[in-house]
């Protein structure tokens, strides 16, 4: 089995260059199936797990889905009968499936979310680009674990390609991806995105690479990681 994760920090190309990885490999890219997987476990909404995600790292976004739950329950146990409903969030049926990330515990994030190495193992020989990949699969056979590291400049100008929104936007965006990351990471595994031991292979990209030439890289250094220094890649048909 080689399964590859790709992390690091954000706005440093993993998604691209995770993209250049599966094609080079001839691989499947495991991107947003990831969520949807541990929203299913979670009986959750896909959107009810992001917001789970966020609130990790800002209070803001804590105190509004507080907020909304307490809302949520009070119409539940009939102090206004019609606010559910107008929220849009759920319907008049009895379905147990969560929409609001209040109704998801810490715990049982945290639980669901290293329960999904089992899903993310049936898929096989993949290229995973998700938030974490690196410690749902951590004691994984075969997996390989790289980080991509990048200067701050650099990143904007990746984000605010990505994102298409102008330097001084993606600066702050970077800011706010960054702490988001840091503050989960902290609540799963009390570690850093940014620790270099998560990782098999750290690459430190600059102006000059290419995501091609990046992605060729981390293809040769992965099949040396699993299968010895003299292994080379095949081509992918």
């Amino acid at each position: 089995m080689l399964t590859i994760t790709i992390g690091g920090q954000a706005g440093a190309g993993g998604h691209e260059i995770g993209a250049e990885v599966s094609k080079k490999l001839g691989l499947p890219l495991v991107r947003t199936l990831a969520i949807r997987k541990l929203a299913r476990r979670l009986d959750a909404s896909v959107d009810a797990v992001v917001r789970k995600e966020l609130a990790f790292g800002s209070r803001r976004i804590r105190f509004a889905n507080a907020l909304e739950y307490g809302l949520y329950r009070s119409a539940m146990y009939g102090w206004d009968p019609h606010l559910a409903v107008d929220f849009g969030f759920w319907s008049k049926s009895d379905s147990p499936k969560r929409y609001l990330p209040d109704q998801i515990s810490d715990d049982e994030y945290r639980d669901a979310f290293y329960a999904t190495s089992d899903d993310l193992r049936t898929l096989g020989d993949s290229v995973v680009v998700k938030r974490g990949g690196c410690l749902s699969l951590i004691e994984t056979p075969g997996v390989v674990h790289v980080g991509i590291f990048a200067p701050l400049d650099q990143r904007e100008r990746r984000l605010s390609r990505r994102m298409k929104v102008g330097i001084k936007e993606a600066s702050k965006l970077v800011r706010r991806f960054d702490n988001d990351r840091r503050a989960w990471f902290g609540k799963l595994a009390d570690t850093d995105p940014e620790d270099r031991n998560l990782y098999d292979i750290v690459l430190d990209v600059d102006h000059g690479t290419s995501d091609s030439e990046i992605a060729d890289k981390i293809v040769r250094e992965s099949i040396q990681v699993k299968y010895g220094a003299e292994a080379h890649p095949m081509p992918a048909f």
